[in-house]
């Protein structure tokens, strides 16, 4: 089996830093260019924050925003004039842009969340979520970059926290039964 990974990260490549508004920390998993610091203008990012009280989200002109519960019992986004977005059942992506005004309101104390920030005028952009069950394995496509993280369990080249980034095909085989959040950059 040949895999076509660009890179292969763990969370010892992983780095905390505090919101761009001082209100918390996200722990950083990729950024790209991976030179981008907090106040820089980036391609695209996937981060997960520890949420632990109500308060407003960093506000990133120009991109879009993809959030995912990983755990808690969720929270409410206001969304001023665009409404509100529920955020209550894990694993299950949302989206809303980084132009909004948005404030977290927590069900019942704190979540942790996984994000995917794009800048649109540079690509489209997805996220969703795969439960593979061996001897199951999923091919990615190429046409696109695709950052795989494992939410839980391993893959025969990845283990659980673990985040593969690549640009060609490659296979997902997990050991056991994996859950990927897998982000698509176009």
């Amino acid at each position: 089996m040949v895999f076509n990974v660009m890179s292969h990260l763990t969370p010892a490549d992983y780095r905390k830093m505090p919101w761009r508004n001082g209100g918390g920390t996200t722990t950083e998993i990729l950024v790209v260019p991976d030179t981008a610091t907090a106040r820089d203008r980036f391609d695209y990012r996937l981060s997960i924050a520890d949420i632990a009280i109500d308060g407003p989200f960093s506000r990133f002109d120009g991109y879009d925003r993809h959030i995912m519960l990983l755990s808690g019992a969720g929270m409410d986004l206001d969304c001023g004039a665009h409404g509100r977005i529920e955020l209550r059942t894990p694993f299950q992506p949302r989206f809303f842009s980084g132009d909004w005004d948005v404030s977290a309101l927590l069900v019942a104390g704190p979540v942790r969340d996984l994000n995917l920030i794009v800048d649109r005028a540079r690509a489209s952009s997805s996220l969703g979520l795969r439960v593979l069950d061996a001897p199951q394995a999923f091919t990615v496509e190429s046409g696109e970059v695709c950052v795989v993280h494992v939410i839980s369990g391993t893959l025969v080249n990845a283990g659980e926290g673990d985040t593969l980034v690549a640009d060609a095909p490659f296979e997902l085989v997990p050991q056991g039964t994996a859950r990927l959040a897998i982000a698509r950059i176009g």
